[in-house]
């Protein structure tokens, strides 16, 4: 095995903690796609799968995929991993084992909603323990140990980071369960027409994609084992083939769909399948390559999903057409679009790579629907994977963990509403329609609607009341007994955490000139006006007040008397600047005196600075002066 670099296992591992946030992206994911009264389960699934699958992982997994080779069909050491003496072969399983994570969860959403908890946890141990681990070690046995390689890897089988290895061995599992575990109730009529069920929570189910959109770039680029150059390459092609994937998810169902309208379900799908698909290649084909491979794995998607439809098979979230169709053409894609350089590195035609990457996929359905389907039938027969109806109409939250309905949540919200005694903090029940419960949650809701906008409506017309308490009328700023207020507080604290504070106090020179000039509307607009010119100028921990008519008030806290002059100083020009209205080459001055904080109290401190504002009118005006130093 080559020696590796820090910066190789800094890669890697970094790169494993990206890939594992894939698990909480596809909780998200499936989660927003399927039911409130499912929600909970499809959260504990994600989670128990996950830890589940480190554990056999761990125990038998990664000897079977990485060990030493048996006839390149399975590996026959490394089992109970040892890291002791190896710190690489710490940094790989981290590595390998957020993929084999990944292949475990997939089968989660196909099944979603119906499938018992217990089982479904049986066929993830199956999946992470022995079906991926297998075909993993067919395509990439060779990865840690050298000439290791399984029988398909010698043959020339390409699949860089797992779109037939990770993404369609667990599809293909969860197409075995979606057949043996069957429809959700109500999902399918007699007579065959599909009835949609809507995911409680779009918006989650899009926040899991933006999720799994970052974690597949360590993914895909981690799959370099090693922090190279290819890095931004093999970015760059996922984030193409996602994008160009989610675009013709966007517009295929604008057009095609029953509504005619981009399906939100289409375009996070389409985004997926274009990740999907170009996992394989990611290393090898160029840009145009990843952009016809998203474009089609978009089209892919949406058509396969209308086919399971049509064969009346109810994969919730589209794990099926997303992970298996996309996989496999991601997969077959590879030998289409590999960058003659690729071949002639590794010796083969485009033809040859096209047949061996035929030859990878469809052993892949083979060995993991296969197996899959011959274990569950056999589970199903003594243990069955499926819920009653019963539990299936209370949902598995509250069927297989007591966790929550309804009528929970209803009772919660009346607690709380009673215990805080406003509405304000009430959420909004999630409403189960069709049910006595879900037309009970719906009047609570409506009375909880009612109740908090006219608690709103009253706290409106308080602060209302308020503003009008603390604020000048005119000039909406501080009047004087809340600017007044802002300043002995700022007092305190520069008494106890010995700080500099200063104020400004300036007054417009010969306003009564404005008022007699030009009337008093003219006279209130240069208050407004200077008022806006003021607070654009100040700093955001600055205070300003109105203290009387024509007089104003800044408080500067945290500065020191000289900074307050030059912000003085800086208030007094802009104001000199201004243009009026009711005439162009009428000039407005202010004057004004600045002191810094000496130790009085708060009436002395303005005495000071109203004195100095006194000593600028009599030298002149237009004017500040600061306290001696």
């Amino acid at each position: 095995m080559q020696m590796k670099d820090i910066s190789d296992y800094l890669w890697v591992v970094i790169s494993a903690m990206i890939v594992f946030l894939m698990q909480p992206g596809f909780m998200a994911l499936e989660t927003g796609l399927t039911r409130a009264k499912n929600s909970i389960n499809v959260a504990i699934k994600n989670m128990s799968d996950f830890i589940l699958s480190v554990a056999a992982f761990w125990f038998i997994g990664f000897g079977l995929m990485f060990g030493e080779s048996f006839h390149g069909i399975v590996g026959i050491s490394d089992f109970f991993v040892n890291f002791e003496q190896d710190d690489w072969k710490a940094a790989f399983f981290l590595f390998q084992v957020v993929f084999a994570g990944t292949a475990a969860t997939i089968d989660s959403g196909a099944v979603a909603e119906r499938a018992k908890f217990s089982t479904y946890l049986l066929m993830s141990f199956i999946t992470s323990s022995f079906i991926y681990p297998i075909f993993g070690h067919w395509a990439w046995g060779g990865y840690f140990y050298a000439d290791n390689a399984g029988w398909l890897q010698q043959l020339g089988f390409l699949d860089f980071a797992g779109s037939t290895v990770v993404h369609s061995i667990g599809a293909w599992v969860g197409l075995s369960g979606v057949i043996i575990i069957g429809p959700r109730l109500g999902r399918f009529e007699k007579d065959g027409k599909a009835n949609k069920i809507r995911g409680h929570n779009l918006v989650f189910a899009y926040f899991g994609v933006f999720i799994l959109f970052f974690a597949w770039f360590g993914f895909n680029a981690g799959s370099t084992l090693a922090a190279t150059t290819n890095i931004a390459d093999i970015i760059a092609n996922t984030l193409i083939s996602a994008s160009f994937g989610g675009l013709t998810g966007l517009f295929v169902s604008w057009k095609f769909s029953k509504n005619q309208l981009p399906e939100p379900e289409s375009i996070i799908n389409g985004i997926l399948g274009g990740l999907v698909g170009i996992t394989a290649g990611c290393y090898y084909v160029s840009a145009v390559g990843a952009l016809v491979i998203g474009i089609v794995a978009g089209l892919i998607v949406f058509f396969g999903t209308l086919l399971l439809e049509k064969l009346k098979l109810d994969d919730v979230v589209g794990a099926i057409p997303v992970h298996g169709f996309a996989g496999v053409w991601g997969t077959i894609a590879t030998g289409i679009f590999i960058q003659e350089n690729f071949l002639l590195e590794f010796g083969m035609t485009r033809s040859n790579q096209i047949m061996i990457q035929i030859l990878g996929a469809t052993a892949a359905f083979v060995w993991s629907f296969g197996v899959s389907f011959i274990l569950m039938t056999i589970i199903n027969k003594f243990f069955p994977m499926r819920v009653s109806p019963s539990h299936e109409e209370i949902g598995l939250n509250i069927a297989e963990h007591g966790a929550s309905t309804s009528i929970f949540e209803l009772s919660n919200s009346v607690r709380n509403i009673i215990e805080h005694k406003n509405f304000k903090n009430a959420e909004k029940i999630e409403v189960e329609f069709g049910t006595e419960i879900g037309e009970l949650t719906d009047y609570f809701n409506s009375m909880v609607n009612d109740l908090k906008e006219k608690e709103e409506l009253a706290e409106e017309a308080l602060q209302s009341l308020h503003h009008m308490a603390v604020t000048d009328g005119l000039t909406q700023i501080l009047n004087r007994k809340n600017v007044t207020d802002a300043l002995e507080k700022e007092i305190s604290i520069a008494i106890n955490y010995e700080k500099k504070l200063s104020i400004l106090l300036f007054d417009i020179d010969f306003f009564k000139k404005v008022n007699d000039q030009f009337g008093h509307l003219a006279g209130d607009q240069v208050l407004v006006d200077i008022v806006k010119n003021v607070s654009n100028t100040i700093r955001k921990t600055d205070y300003f007040g109105r203290y009387g008519g024509e007089e104003f008030l800044v408080i500067m806290p945290k500065t020191d008397l000289a900074t307050a002059y030059i912000f003085a100083n800086m208030i007094r020009e802009k104001i000199e600047k201004m243009i009026w209205d009711f005439n162009k080459d009428y000039t407005i001055t202010v004057s004004g005196g600045v002191v810094e904080y000496e130790g009085e109290d708060l009436n002395k401190m303005i005495n000071r600075a109203d004195s100095l504002l006194y000593c600028a009118k009599e030298k002149g005006r237009n004017m500040i002066v600061k306290q001696p130093m």
